[in-house]
């Protein structure tokens, strides 16, 4: 799609015009799930790349707080914060079916996704920045510990009748909790490269790591998943 320009006051931005602009850093995992979102739905966008360490002088006036994974919808809504606009783009093409019809399946999948949100996504960055060997064991102890109680709650979902018996969270359907959660896991790479850590192929993570598997293979996020060594060369500038 072609891009057009809104002004501001005397100033402009880019934007598609009557349809969907994604502003993003494609290494960001944040704005993977904006990117997986628009994909997994079918719902055509365009994208305007923002390099934040030397952003364009009209980024500041579109997104104040200059962060990336920005959307600008068609009646010139701006949203910027990640797991928002993924639910925009399940609230509003429905059809995809991105997340559960139903209140309580929906209510159990924002539950495992917060698991990430507070027990795995953030502990990567922990672990890459830590500035001892214990600080690196610790949070390290407590990722797996996160990867565990994933992998019983994948456990737990595939037996409920409205999974289908996975891979994905709703069966065979690469939805919601995939879109928030994947780019994160894609960073496993990268403590593996510098930490050497890797999450366990014993019994207690086996739900987990055939999620994982599941999840790396669909093509959907293999369209915006980085090069392994593109991830891992820019997540070398965290570590100590």
């Amino acid at each position: 799609m072609d891009n057009n320009e809104i002004t501001i006051g005397d100033s402009v931005y880019p934007y598609t015009k009557d349809g969907f602009t994604v502003y993003c850093s494609p290494l960001c995992p944040f704005d993977q799930r904006v990117l997986c979102a628009f994909k997994v739905a079918g719902v055509p966008h365009s994208t305007v790349r923002i390099n934040i360490q030397n952003p364009p002088w009209w980024y500041g006036l579109l997104n104040p707080p200059l962060t990336t994974g920005v959307l600008r919808t068609p009646d010139g809504t701006v949203l910027n914060e990640s797991m928002a606009i993924v639910e925009y783009v399940a609230d509003s093409f429905p059809s995809a079916n991105l997340m559960p019809s139903d209140a309580i399946g929906r209510a159990q999948l924002r539950m495992f996704v917060e698991l990430f949100n507070s027990r795995f996504n953030p502990i990567i960055y922990t672990i890459l920045t830590a500035s001892t060997v214990e600080r690196q064991k610790s949070q390290t102890q407590l990722l797996l510990s996160g990867a565990q109680s994933a992998s019983i709650e994948l456990e737990k979902q595939w037996q409920r009748p409205s999974s289908g018996g996975g891979p994905f969270w709703q069966g065979n359907r690469f939805g919601f909790a995939e879109i928030a959660v994947a780019p994160f896991l894609n960073l496993l790479v990268v403590l593996k490269h510098y930490r050497g850590m890797e999450i366990p192929r014993t019994e207690e993570y086996a739900a987990f790591n055939h999620w994982r598997s599941a999840v790396s293979k669909d093509p959907s996020f293999a369209e915006v998943r980085p090069a392994d060594d593109d991830v891992i060369a820019a997540f070398g500038k965290l570590v100590i």
